[in-house]
């Protein structure tokens, strides 16, 4: 709720200013192995680490807010929003080193989608929305990457979605759309 409300505000100001802001959704890759071989309690350790490292790096600081599990998201004021390569760099850097976890030395990395503001909406939930869909352009695309929201990008589950709903209308008339045709299999 935060982090919907402070981005609702961030937007107001970038409108009212013309500059622009940027979202960033960050999803932790593999963050369930580290659960499962750990426990519970030292996935919570690392991902105070993470959030620890990601807030403290500068244009950041008061806008980093843990979406749910592993994913986190950020903003990016429309005042340090010129520095965005340089932040998207820190917070790479932050998964270079390993974390200490149990007496050991585990790395985890991210894959991270970006959205820019108001260019590519100016709306929370889509704004929210296309972050998401970029970081899993960027998980398929070999994960620990980073990927812009490009227009016109839907997810998977957007276009599954959709061929669901098709499928039903089309086979709600008597199934008078499909033509189907058998082909043996010698």
């Amino acid at each position: 709720l935060c982090c919907e409300r402070d981005l609702a505000r961030v937007i107001d100001e970038s409108k009212k200013s013309n500059k622009c802001g940027a979202l960033l959704y960050m999803d932790l890759d593999d963050f369930k192995h580290i659960n499962d071989a750990l426990g519970h309690q030292y996935g919570d350790v690392l991902l105070k680490d993470i959030s620890q490292g990601i807030s403290s790096i500068k244009g950041l600081e008061d806008h980093c807010y843990r979406m749910g599990g592993d994913e986190f998201v950020m903003i990016v004021h429309p005042r340090a929003f010129d520095e965005l390569d340089r932040i998207i760099s820190d917070i790479k850097d932050v998964f270079l080193s390993p974390f200490i976890l149990k007496d050991g030395e585990y790395y985890c990395t991210m894959s991270m989608g970006i959205v820019v503001f108001p260019e590519e909406g100016d709306k929370v939930g889509e704004l929210i929305q296309k972050a998401d869909v970029a970081m899993y352009e960027a998980k398929k695309s070999g994960k620990n990457r980073v990927a812009k929201y490009v227009t016109g990008s839907t997810s998977d589950a957007n276009k599954r979605l959709d061929m669901e709903k098709n499928m039903r209308d089309a086979t709600s008339d008597s199934i008078e759309e499909f033509l189907v045709y058998y082909q043996p299999i010698i």
